[in-house]
């Protein structure tokens, strides 16, 4: 895959990273000279120096064989604009941008954006996260049934080696995928193992919440 980032700071550098690191081909848009001699520094001759609105720059990052066009900068505006040059302009299947301001995220569905970022929800995530039971996660309630909701858990020391199948899951808990230590991602079976670090995402009714917290965090602790 062939992505194009516009805005090289901290998140647009974090997700390069990332990226790359999974073998994946990564440009990299900055407007500032000494951000792009950063990035060329630490992750390879990735970056081009421009404006990330301009369709000449956005030629210049290649743009018009992208997969992707991810858009981090801190302005909107400018973010919006990019994106819609690369759909528009460039025929970019995909288009992901952060939305610093909420009054803007629907705008950019309207606009076209496949995936714009809600920066303040993200935060507000992340900050209930560190409010609830150790990362256990609500990330959504199932639409058909209001009692069923799909959380997001990471996994204590107590499942080290432990197959699913000896999990003492409570009725109604379903695991439908797992996220691995490692980065690899699968639907777990009765004979899968899990590991500390792993991360769990489940369907569960909503009173057997902490059920599965005590299992998957607290209660699996030797």
């Amino acid at each position: 895959m062939h992505a194009v980032i516009v805005g090289g700071g901290k998140v647009g550098e974090a997700v390069a990273r990332w990226l790359i690191s999974n073998g994946h081909e990564v440009t990299v848009v900055d407007e500032d000279p000494a951000v792009c001699d950063a990035l060329d520094e630490s992750l390879g001759s990735i970056c081009v120096n421009g404006n990330g609105t301009d369709a000449s720059i956005l030629t210049q990052a290649g743009t018009n064989r992208a997969d992707v066009l991810i858009a981090t900068t801190r302005r909107d505006d400018v973010n919006m604009a990019c994106c819609q040059l690369a759909k528009q302009r460039f025929g970019v299947d995909r288009s992901i941008s952060i939305a610093s301001s909420r009054d803007h995220v629907d705008l950019f569905s309207f606009l076209g954006i496949d995936a714009p970022i809600d920066v303040v929800e993200f935060l507000v995530r992340r900050i209930q996260e560190g409010l609830t039971l150790h990362g256990l996660v609500q990330l959504m309630q199932l639409p058909d049934d209001k009692s069923l909701v799909y959380l997001s858990t990471p996994l204590g020391p107590g499942t080290e080696g432990r197959p699913v199948a000896d999990l003492d899951l409570p009725e109604g808990v379903l695991l439908s995928l797992v996220v691995g230590r490692d980065g690899n991602i699968f639907i777990p079976g009765a004979d899968a193992v899990l590991h500390p670090g792993d991360h769990v995402i489940a369907v569960t009714p909503v009173h057997h919440e902490r059920d599965l917290h005590e299992i998957m965090i607290e209660g699996n602790e030797e």
